[in-house]
């Protein structure tokens, strides 16, 4: 029965142990306790989400809504704290919204025989949506240093989130492998027409994980709020597909009836190795997603793979195997792995380096200040560590990206913070470690640096509430002083957007014949700028001009437009002045963009950063330019 158990408990324990021991050969940054301990704090709150959905999916569910009921309960949360509630109440109450969020997604796929795929993924429309009107698409920050102790704290040098994760982990085995409740959890996955006749309460069964599923989700909030010190509405993004990566991967079967949760939180900590590990060598974020989405798939195959053979070892035969030959060969595979460790560990030379971190990598005004980086570092034969989160919105993931970083020992960080308040936990992290931090672009919140003693080197960066209120006034001058205008708003609740969108109103106030019609959020996408604009159009066919916080969504609006078949010219101005809006105001199709220049910011920022290694003193603040482009200046 070894080698039975040997694939069926073990093997992705094998693969979590040898893809460590393949990193550390390519890394030295990786394999130390401070790193590993980076590695496990960063997987903790997927981990926890994960034994939710590990339950739903060994009864042959799924649950779409985790992510977004994780940014519910963080905002009641959050709240609750600003308004004075009392701590563990706070608490409470944000474990208590995760569970009736869950309650009724078993409710409708139990007793109304919703597909829990369309169950669920009409919570995860009406969690975001309900966090989003509840906070008006604003962060709530700022929480008293008890609270941020949850995420910060430690316990016998353990972070405090690892201990609710592992416990949470025990917690949840030992209800699935030694309860009759766990029992019934495989026998519905299994055949719900038998369970059902073998007299188990189906519709409960199914009601109570989607339940414990919210309810970790509501638990999971409450570390992500205190690691952020930020309640975001937009929190939890896309959460759900790692929550079910990290199950899959571990074991579960998605067609349920099998599954562990032990093999889920392996599962998780092979997606934060790779993550981890991927950052410290400096493989892009793109490449990070191919490789994400490979292993899953991999995954999935080496689990039919390990059935075929279980399946193909007769009972009577096994006994056969020698099993001490499958452990010589391990030891030696092991013997191998440590020697060629040891060796690389001994002989490799580590190159200094500066890491670069921005927003995201698919937006052309990025990619230019990226690029105007890496042409600076190379003149001055400096290694730049480009990162960015795949998604503008993932502060999480930009902070761990940073703490990452921090564990490799860069010489210095440049940022683009996604979010101004919750990216100075992690350069509080980056002071610790004696790292200077360079801030560009998007200014922090300075209250905030200072109440944690948060320190940075320098900022440059333009200022986007000057560069909306000159978009503003040139709109107003345009349309001489009265018309109908549009806004099309960035990311909810992000500091940029909204500071474009405020300098805007600000531009137009003493202008009191431009009247805003509609202000709809595109989040900051070209298609999305398409579908809002156009229905705006229909619903305010006299629109006269619009301004979008980005050129991408302004782009859109261009497009949108033309599909209209309206005749009469309508202005659109758009923020960032990137290749495809200069083309399109070149061509008469836009009519300006707010240009700010990201590729003066980058080289700027690394010309900073080599001042500050060497110990030069620099400028606290250095302005980059900003200014209205038009056909006439462009």
């Amino acid at each position: 029965m070894l080698l039975r158990k040997l694939l069926t408990t073990w093997g992705t324990f094998l693969i979590l142990i040898l893809l460590c021991f393949v990193l550390h050969l390519l890394t030295p940054a990786f394999l130390t306790k401070s790193n590993i301990i980076n590695v496990v704090l960063q997987s903790s709150i997927n981990a926890i989400l994960a034994v939710g959905m590990t339950f739903v999916i060994i009864t042959a569910g799924i649950d779409l809504s985790v992510g977004s009921i994780l940014a519910l309960s963080s905002v009641i949360l959050g709240d609750a704290l600003h308004s004075g509630i009392p701590l563990p109440i706070a608490i409470i109450l944000g474990i208590l919204v995760g569970g009736v969020c869950g309650f009724v997604n078993g409710a409708l796929v139990s007793w109304a025989k919703l597909p829990p795929f369309i169950a669920t993924l009409g919570m995860m429309s009406i969690a975001r949506g309900l966090a989003l009107v509840y906070t008006s698409g604003q962060p709530i920050t700022g929480f008293s240093a008890q609270f941020r102790w949850i995420a910060n704290g430690t316990i016998l040098t353990i972070p405090f989130p690892i201990i609710v994760m592992l416990l949470l982990v025990v917690i949840a085995h030992l209800v699935l492998k030694y309860t009759p409740f766990g029992r019934y959890v495989y026998a519905v996955g299994g055949n719900p027409e038998a369970s059902w006749l073998s007299g188990i309460n189906v519709k409960r069964v199914l009601l109570s994980v989607y339940i414990i599923s919210g309810v970790l989700s509501g638990i999971g909030a409450i570390i992500l709020t205190s690691r952020l010190n930020s309640a975001q509405p937009i929190a939890g993004i896309m959460y759900e597909l790692d929550a079910i990566a990290a199950s899959v991967i571990g074991g579960t079967s998605l067609m349920g009836g099998e599954g562990s949760v032990l093999g889920t939180l392996i599962g998780a900590l092979i997606m934060g190795v790779l993550r981890n590990g991927l950052n410290l060598l400096d493989v892009s974020s793109y490449v990070q997603q191919v490789v994400i989405g490979s292993v899953i798939i991999l995954a999935v195959l080496l689990d039919k793979v390990r059935k075929r053979i279980i399946k193909d070892i007769p009972l009577d035969r096994e006994k056969e195997i020698s099993y001490h030959k499958v452990a010589i060969a391990t030891s030696i595979i092991f013997l191998i792995l440590f020697s060629l460790s040891y060796i690389v560990h001994r002989y490799r030379k580590v190159e200094p380096a500066v890491a670069l971190i921005v927003k995201t990598m698919n937006n052309p005004f990025f990619i230019d200040m990226v690029e105007s980086a890496k042409e600076t570092a190379k003149k001055y034969n400096i290694k730049l560590i480009v990162q960015a989160p795949e998604r503008e919105v993932d502060v999480e993931k930009q902070i761990q990206i940073m703490e990452n970083m921090i564990q490799l020992g860069v010489k210095a960080i440049i940022v683009d913070p996604t979010g101004s308040k919750e990216i100075i936990p992690a350069i509080v992290k980056a002071n610790k470690a004696g790292i200077p931090v360079i801030v560009v672009d998007t200014m922090i919140d300075r209250k905030l640096a200072e109440e944690l003693s948060a320190k940075i080197e320098s900022f440059i960066g333009s200022d986007n509430f000057e560069g909306g209120r000159l978009a503003g006034e040139f709109i107003a001058k345009r349309l001489n002083g009265s018309g109908k205008v549009a806004i099309l708003e960035g990311i909810a609740g992000h500091e940029t957007s909204d500071a474009r969108k405020r300098g805007f109103l600000a531009g137009i106030k003493k202008y009191p014949g431009i009247e805003v019609v509609a202000s709809q959020t595109a989040n900051c996408e070209r298609g999305m700028g398409f579908d809002v604009f156009q229905n705006m159009l229909q619903a305010h066919p006299e629109i006269d001009a619009v301004f979008a916080v980005n050129d991408l969504m302004a782009l859109g609006a261009i497009e949108a437009i033309s599909a209209s078949g309206i005749k009469k010219k309508i202005i659109v101005v758009g923020f960032d002045a990137n290749p495809d809006a200069r083309k399109a105001i070149k061509e008469g199709r836009m009519t300006a963009s707010v240009a700010q220049y990201p590729s003066e910011m980058g080289r700027r920022a690394v010309e900073i950063a080599i001042k500050v290694i060497r110990g030069e003193k620099v400028k606290k603040i250095i302005p980059t330019k900003v200014e209205v482009i038009t056909k006439d200046n462009l």
